[in-house]
């Protein structure tokens, strides 16, 4: 196993760590955090914030689950076709990631779940993404492209995935009304 490989193995195991934050404190803080937003951002709180309220902790994990599953299979791909553009563009996008989850800190001035990881993974990140740009020959623009491919993959896949989440809550409830 070259450090190539190990490098690209740790995207799936920072994401799962990463994700295990908001997984276990993602409902009870939106819970105890509801009258803040409300009062505070009455826009997000309308537009966002009622949906993560209501959102299952079942579904969430499935969500981040269906992530996970398209980190492995892009992370098994640059392993085997030793290609690793698409790879790099969609780390780029998580660790953007991670900026965001800092900079919403930073404005709501509290805790968020997953502000924990985010700080402690960035650096990470940021030494993972020089060591395979230096390692490989790939030209910025190429990086850019993919970057901005790996965005649009996440954005759009966040989309997918939190409709799939309500619907997903919509039979789980139908299921144990059933039981």
């Amino acid at each position: 196993m070259t450090n190539l490989t190990t490098i690209i193995w740790l995207f799936p195991i920072l994401f799962m760590i990463h994700d295990f934050e908001e997984i276990i404190f993602l409902k009870p803080w939106t819970i105890r955090n509801s009258n803040f937003f409300q009062n505070n951002f009455p826009k997000f709180y309308k537009k966002f914030f009622n949906h993560f309220k209501i959102l299952s902790t079942e579904s969430f994990a499935l969500g981040i689950a269906e992530e996970f599953v398209i980190i492995v299979l892009v992370v098994l791909f640059a392993n085997f076709s030793n290609d690793y553009k698409l790879w790099l563009g969609l780390f780029i996008a998580f660790s953007f990631h991670l900026v965001i989850h800092i900079i919403q800190s930073i404005i709501i001035k509290k805790y968020i779940p997953a502000i924990f990881t985010s700080i402690l993974f960035l650096p990470c990140c940021i030494y993972i993404i020089n060591f395979i740009v230096s390692s490989l020959s790939i030209n910025y623009l190429l990086i850019t492209l993919y970057s901005i491919l790996g965005i649009i993959i996440m954005v759009g896949n966040l989309i997918f995935i939190h409709k799939f989440m309500k619907r997903f809550d919509e039979w789980l409830i139908l299921y144990q009304n059933k039981k």
